[in-house]
């Protein structure tokens, strides 16, 4: 949370630096009715996200987990409000995923493989326009993201499979700018919320980063 803490203060520190950039540009400015951030959009982007599978093997939730690349597709509808400062909106993802994570134990003669290929999620995003014009966007997401794993485990020369879903709450912060009329470049970062309760895992699983480029086209 320090580091997404540090990254909005840095996304907050350039917004005005556009701000004051912009208004040095009068003659340019577009009308307040301009809305940018308004209505249905699609997109797509790229990057790499934080991936862990799971199985349950000897009473313990065996976890692996890595940084591996995403591609998503994102569709949603967002609406500006009090003179086009307020932008929110919800948002729905489908991926696809180099989601293929492995764990291997010599001591008990224990290999897993986890495969998965894909993932969905819905949620919420929100956030303010900046500059003059209105055309930069710093916001904040949320999102339920869903994976599900086939899992193939063998030990002691027997092999057997199980199938793993893993749901988990993601957030982070994001920036985005008008390119050519309704075509938008964006940019976030962010984390997730990892909870097994009171099982016992093999591992803690570090809350690493995504990181996120894509673009999207407004309608």
């Amino acid at each position: 949370m320090t580091i997404l803490k540090s990254i909005f203060i840095a996304l907050a520190c350039y917004a005005g630096v556009l701000q004051a950039q912009d208004s040095l540009l009068t003659e340019k400015t577009a009308p307040l009715s301009v809305k940018y951030f308004d209505g249905f959009y699609l997109g797509s982007a790229a990057g790499f996200q934080n991936l862990f599978g799971g199985s349950y093997v000897n009473n313990m939730d065996v976890l692996a987990q890595q940084s591996k690349f995403v591609l998503d597709l994102y569709g949603g509808f967002r609406k500006q409000f009090l003179k086009n400062r307020l932008v929110v909106g919800l948002e729905g993802q489908i991926g696809f995923t180099d989601g293929d994570l492995s764990h291997t134990d010599n001591a008990t003669q224990l290999e897993i493989s986890y495969e998965n290929n894909s993932q969905h999620g819905i949620g919420g995003t929100a956030g303010i326009t900046v500059g003059k014009k209105k055309s930069h966007f710093l916001l904040i997401y949320l999102n339920e993201t869903t994976r599900n794993f086939d899992v193939t485990i063998t030990q002691y020369g027997e092999t057997y499979k199980q199938q793993d879903q893993q749901g988990m709450l993601k957030y982070g912060v994001g920036y985005e700018a008008t390119l050519f009329k309704g075509l938008h470049l964006y940019a976030r970062i962010g984390g997730l919320r990892v909870d097994f309760g009171d099982q016992v895992t093999n591992i803690n699983v570090e809350d690493k980063l995504d990181y996120m480029l894509g673009a999207l086209y407004q309608f």
